[in-house]
C-alpha cells in the first residue's frame, strides 16, 4: 500500500493512472473504490486542491471513455464521480484546511444527512420505492424451485425498511475509509505515526452530540423503520461509532492492554455489526460528555 502512495506522489499523471485503474477494478471488486478515492484525497492533502481536482477529472474522463465504449453511455462514470471522487475530494479539502478528523467526519455526516433528506423529499415513501426495486431484483428468486415465496416476501418487506439507511451507511463508510487511507498514507510518507496519534484523539464534539441526541429522541418518538428520523439516526450513529472505535484503540494503547481486544472488536463488527455499532455509538456519544479517557489515563500514568 505504501508503494502505491509513493508512486502516486511522483506526479499527477501517475496519481491519475492509479485512481483510474482502481476505479475500473472496483467495477469487479467494489471495495477497491476506496483506494481510488484515497489517491484523490492524498493528492489534495499533500499537493493542493487544484491538483486533487485534476486527478479526479482525469479519472472521470478515463472512466467515461471506458463506460461509453462498453455500455454506450457515461452513467457509470457520472455515478462514480458523484459518489466517490467528489465527496472524498471535498472532505480532503476540509481536512487540509482544518487539520481535524472530527470536523472532517462531521462534514461527511452532513453530506450523508443531506443526501438522506433529499432522497426522502424526492421519493416520498421510500419504503414502497425500495419494495419496487427489490421486486425486480428478487423476481427470479420467486420462480426458483424449492424457494419459499413467503420467506422471500418477508425478506423483501424487512429489507425495504432499512435500505435507505444501509445505502447512507455504505456512502459514509466509503468516504471515511478513503479519507482515513489517504491520511494514513500521508503520515506514512511524511509524518510517521501522525495518523495514529490523530485517530486516537478522535472525539465527538458536544454540539454534534446534542444534535445526535435530538435526532435519537425524534427517532424514538417516531419508531417507524424507514422513516426520515430512523434513517438520520443511523447516519449520526455511524459518526459516533467511529469515536467509539477510536476510544477503544486509545484505551488499548494507553493501558497497554492485549491487542486481542482490538481483534475481538473487529471480529464482532464482522459478525454482529448492527449491535456492536449501536454500542460503539453509545460509547462515542458518552465520551463527548464524560471524556472517558481521563478515567484511565491517570491510572496508566
Amino acid at each position: 500500500m505504501k508503494a502505491l502512495a509513493e508512486y502516486a506522489m511522483r506526479g499527477r499523471v501517475q496519481a491519475s493512472a492509479i485512481s483510474s485503474l482502481f476505479a475500473v477494478l472496483s467495477l469487479i471488486l467494489p471495495p477497491l473504490s476506496y483506494i481510488s478515492g484515497a489517491v484523490v484525497a492524498l493528492v489534495t492533502l499533500r499537493q493542493g486542491v487544484s491538483q486533487g481536482a485534476f486527478v479526479a477529472f482525469v479519472a472521470v474522463l478515463v472512466l467515461s471513455i471506458l463506460s461509453m465504449v462498453s455500455t454506450g453511455n457515461i452513467l457509470i462514470a457520472a455515478v462514480f464521480g458523484a459518489v466517490v471522487w467528489l465527496p472524498v475530494w471535498l472532505l480532503a479539502i476540509v481536512l487540509r484546511q482544518t487539520v481535524s478528523l472530527p470536523i472532517t467526519l462531521a462534514v461527511a455526516t452532513l453530506i450523508c444527512g443531506v443526501a438522506v433528506l433529499a432522497f426522502h423529499l424526492f421519493i416520498g415513501n421510500t419504503v414502497e420505492w425500495w419494495q419496487g426495486v427489490l421486486d425486480k431484483v428478487l423476481a427470479e428468486a420467486f420462480t426458483q424451485p424449492g424457494v419459499n415465496a413467503a420467506d422471500v416476501e418477508m425478506m423483501r418487506s424487512a429489507a425495504s425498511q432499512y435500505m435507505t439507511g444501509l445505502m447512507a451507511s455504505a456512502f459514509f463508510i466509503s468516504m471515511v475509509l478513503s479519507v482515513f487511507l489517504a491520511r494514513w498514507w500521508q503520515a506514512t510518507l511524511y509524518n510517521p505515526g501522525g495518523f495514529k496519534l490523530e485517530f486516537l484523539q478522535f472525539r465527538v464534539d458536544k454540539s454534534i452530540a446534542i444534535l445526535g441526541a435530538l435526532i435519537m429522541v425524534w427517532a424514538l418518538l417516531n419508531p417507524v423503520p424507514g422513516s426520515l428520523a430512523s434513517d438520520l439516526s443511523i447516519v449520526i450513529s455511524l459518526y459516533a461509532s467511529v469515536a467509539g472505535v477510536a476510544l477503544i484503540h486509545h484505551w488499548v494503547a494507553v493501558t497497554e492492554a492485549h491487542k486481542a481486544w482490538i481483534i475481538l472488536l473487529y471480529l464482532l463488527l464482522v459478525f454482529i455489526a448492527p449491535q456492536i455499532l449501536v454500542l460503539l455509538a453509545i460509547i462515542g456519544f458518552a465520551d463527548a460528555w464524560l471524556n472517558i479517557r481521563r478515567f484511565y489515563e491517570n491510572k496508566a500514568t
